[in-house]
């Protein structure tokens, strides 16, 4: 796989694809999150986006036009890409090894518990 990582002694290392991307690709006008990124972060985004992400769905449920509910999904894409800044600035290689073992494990986050605890508490101690 292009973008596969090996464990070695407990240890992650990324190969190819993933290794080239850095978390400060992450931002509207340059990439979206890849799919593991997404999961690796849904909790914090789930928590610190919820809001947002309320407006908007209430927005949809209310409204059959999706023009009408493009503030609230503005708000939602900034709220996001400022959770990508902010982990980049608190626990970037807590996540990147997260996002890793998602990418190794084909997203089965029970092989990754140590990595999303490990980067959880590096984000909210930070």
């Amino acid at each position: 796989r292009p973008s596969s990582v090996c464990a070695e002694g407990g240890q992650l290392r990324s190969l190819g694809l993933l290794a080239a991307v850095s978390m400060g690709d992450i931002a509207p006008n340059s990439r979206p999150p890849m799919a593991t990124e997404l999961y690796a972060a849904g909790r914090i985004i789930g928590n610190k986006c919820f809001d947002e992400n309320h407006e908007f769905l209430k927005c949809k449920a209310t409204n059959k036009n999706p023009s009408e509910c493009m503030e609230a999904g503005t708000e939602v894409h900034k709220c996001v890409y400022g959770i990508y800044k902010e982990i980049g600035g608190k626990a970037p290689q807590q996540f990147k090894d997260f996002v890793a073992c998602l990418d190794y494990n084909d997203l089965r986050f029970f092989q990754c518990k140590k990595y999303q605890e490990a980067f959880e508490a590096a984000f909210y101690g930070a």
